[in-house]
């Protein structure tokens, strides 16, 4: 299984998740495909799955009342700049990668204007230099036979799966190079 198609299964898997919200106003018999919703006051809370919380909040039906994630991206971009020069790795949640997508699409599809584009272009400029910090730190310990169960705790699902396949890919390059006899 590749590192997209893993990531896509735990899209799919957060999105069947279920998630407070507040409803903006008052609705009746709504179905979106297996979910039926029969009669919701303005001002009710109810947990309904993200998926479903998604396409009301787009509508504006509802406000999710999720825990705020830009606090935790901007805390994790933060710890990992401030560790970049080690080989030490800050612990992010499992499903970080999975949140942080929803996060800039949900950014993304915010309407348009100048400070919304210039926070967009700075959490995907902060993405791109927590992904690059931490690639680089699994370089480190993809080094063939080298021990790398201490950082695996710190590690998302998606880093480990990469981990893996490159340490995979420096073992094979090793023996490749350092065949018995040589």
């Amino acid at each position: 299984m590749s590192i997209k198609e893993l990531f896509e299964i735990r899209r799919l898997g957060h999105s069947i998740k279920y998630v407070k919200v507040v409803f903006k106003s008052s609705l009746s018999n709504i179905k979106l495909g297996s979910f039926e919703l029969d009669n919701v006051i303005e001002g009710s809370t109810l947990s309904i799955p993200f998926w479903v919380a998604n396409v009301l909040e787009k509508h504006g039906f509802v406000e999710v009342q999720e825990e705020r994630f830009d606090e935790d991206f901007f805390r994790s971009v933060a710890k990992e700049k401030l560790l970049k020069d080690s080989v030490n790795l800050s612990q992010l949640p499992d499903d970080f990668y999975v949140h942080l997508v929803d996060y800039i699409n949900k950014k993304a599809s915010t309407p348009s204007d100048l400070l919304v584009g210039n926070d967009l272009i700075k959490i995907r400029n902060d993405a791109l230099d927590l992904v690059s910090i931490r690639i680089r730190k699994l370089l480190h310990y993809s080094r063939a036979y080298s021990d790398s169960s201490e950082i695996l705790p710190k590690l998302t699902l998606e880093e480990r799966i990469l981990l893996q396949m490159i340490q995979k890919n420096v073992r094979e390059f090793s023996s490749s190079i350092f065949k018995e006899g040589v």
